[in-house]
């Protein structure tokens, strides 16, 4: 059972990230290396642009071992020949050549962005963020794995938690893949599992609202579920957006196929329609901080009164370049389980992780 399960997750995984190659494409050309960034002090950098993200611009020039990170604010002129994909504080995002020009006296710098449907100009600090469009789908991809392990000798007790997510996003399109497994043994008790795989594909309707579907495949021994499937579709708006914090949230209906482990007199297997109720929080604080959070309400629509949540938190603190520390927390809760097992499965695991 356990091979079959990671099976599927492979298969899954596979499935999700070619349909996002199939719906996003990508481009052959490549990346150009005399983009030129000069800083309000007057340092100079010739090289290539990496990417804009929380108010961080990342730039790499041949002769420079790693990326550097520049101050988005005391950017003072960038010149690039190559194509962008640029997101704006309202929602807004474009695909162009970027021009950075400081500003003058009261005039606020501004961004010349050269785009299929002419020039445009954009205050400095309504840009949120910045994206290479060059390259293979594969580069264009952000994510980041950790794994945690501690030992009690008292009792025998290991405990192992493995993470890892992907995120791709584009002009219009936003799509993501996590995955997480926790184990637990000691010489006392028997050991527990818990696996999960998520998967999200969301489309812009507007700059502020989107819709989309998600996946979620859960298997808990803490509540005796052998594995839950549920899929479905939403619709949302972007509540927030910043250049360091974002919170959408999203209302749609979902399917879930249940199969418990087997009990005397219980149906292993449930299905059952749900709406869904869901909020994404993301926020970058102190250059070193980073939580994301997701939070998923199921009132069932053909078991009246049963609800599910499911929760997801991460706090990674960075600890040197792409390292960092991983604080997750975790809980699945049901208000009525179709057999005899535990309402609730909350855990707290913490790791070394790497983000690329």
């Amino acid at each position: 059972m356990m091979h079959s399960i990671c099976v599927r997750k492979c298969a899954l995984s596979s499935g999700l990230l070619v349909i996002a190659a199939l719906f996003t494409g990508n481009s052959a050309y490549a990346k150009r290396n005399d983009d030129l960034v000069v800083m309000k002090n007057g340092d100079r950098f010739t090289g290539e642009i990496k990417k804009l993200d929380h108010g961080i611009l990342y730039f790499k020039s041949s002769y420079m071992l790693e990326s550097v990170r520049l101050d988005w604010a005391q950017v003072d002129k960038l010149e690039s020949k190559d194509q962008f994909f640029v997101a704006l504080q309202n929602g807004k995002r474009y695909t162009g050549g970027i021009e950075k020009v400081g500003g003058t006296g009261s005039q606020p710098a501004v961004v010349r962005l050269d785009t299929e449907g002419g020039a445009i100009e954009i205050k400095q600090a309504d840009v949120i963020s910045i994206q290479q469009s060059e390259g293979s789908f594969w580069s264009q991809l952000n994510g980041s794995i950790d794994y945690g392990l501690s030992y009690s000798s008292g009792n025998n007790a290991l405990n192992s938690s493995l993470g890892a997510g992907v995120e791709y996003q584009r002009t219009k399109v936003y799509v993501a893949l996590a995955t997480s497994s926790q184990f637990s043994s000691q010489s006392n008790g028997p050991s527990t599992n818990r696996y999960t795989l998520d998967g999200q594909y969301f489309r812009l309707l507007s700059p502020q609202w989107f819709y989309g579907g998600l996946l979620d495949l859960l298997k808990s021994d803490q509540q005796d579920l052998n594995l839950r499937t549920t899929i479905g579709a939403a619709f949302g708006r972007t509540v927030i957006r910043t250049d360091r914090t974002s919170l959408r949230v999203f209302a749609g209906t979902v399917f879930s196929r249940e199969r418990y482990f087997p009990q005397a007199n219980m149906t292993p297997l449930q299905q059952n329609a749900e709406g869904l109720l869901g909020t994404k929080f993301d926020t970058f604080r102190f250059k070193v901080l980073d939580i994301r959070s997701f939070l998923l309400v199921y009132p069932s629509l053909t078991d009246a009164g049963r609800v599910r949540i499911s929760s997801d938190s991460n706090m990674h603190i960075e600890l040197i370049k792409d390292f960092y520390w991983d604080f997750h927390l975790y809980e699945n809760f049901d208000s009525r389980p179709p057999v005899h097992a535990a309402r609730n499965d909350i855990g707290i695991t913490t790791g070394l992780g790497w983000k690329f």
